[in-house]
């Protein structure tokens, strides 16, 4: 068992703590463990969540993650974009099909991330011409097996 918590131990946790230090930055400042300064801001009824700077990495993680699927999405839709151009030249009616299927399965996938987006609220607008290119390659049910 380490040292007993004393006057000097809760008042320098209190003035850190309101300099914003984090419970391991004042351990470390006081020369005391995280569990004890844990239990000195029980006692004062002070706590340690993180705050601002959780709440910022989170956001920006947020952001990244929108970011990726946006280029996912464009991705798939440029890759089915050109899988319908493959279906127009191509030289049998095999390789017509192979290419009509890879393009509607990249527009599966475009259209799974763009649902993605709009129920996270990060959606940009390259949707709607998705909504359309799904149309015109699943029908308008979004895939009922009589599309392409």
């Amino acid at each position: 068992m380490g040292l007993p918590i004393d006057d000097r131990d809760r008042e320098q946790v209190r003035r850190l703590h309101s300099e914003g230090e984090s419970r391991n930055q004042i351990a470390r400042s006081i020369g005391r463990s995280a569990a004890s300064v844990s239990k000195i801001a029980r006692e004062l009824g002070l706590t340690f969540n993180g705050g601002a700077r959780v709440a910022a990495a989170t956001e920006a993680r947020r952001a990244d993650a929108a970011a990726r699927r946006e280029l996912l999405a464009d991705e798939a839709l440029d890759g089915a974009l050109g899988q319908v151009t493959k279906t127009a030249g191509a030289e049998s009616a095999r390789d017509a099909r192979d290419h009509a299927t890879a393009a509607r399965a990249l527009t599966e996938v475009h259209a799974r991330v763009a649902e993605l987006a709009r129920q996270t609220g990060t959606g940009s607008s390259g949707g709607a011409m998705l909504d359309r290119l799904a149309d015109v390659l699943l029908g308008p049910s979004g895939g009922d097996g009589q599309g392409v």
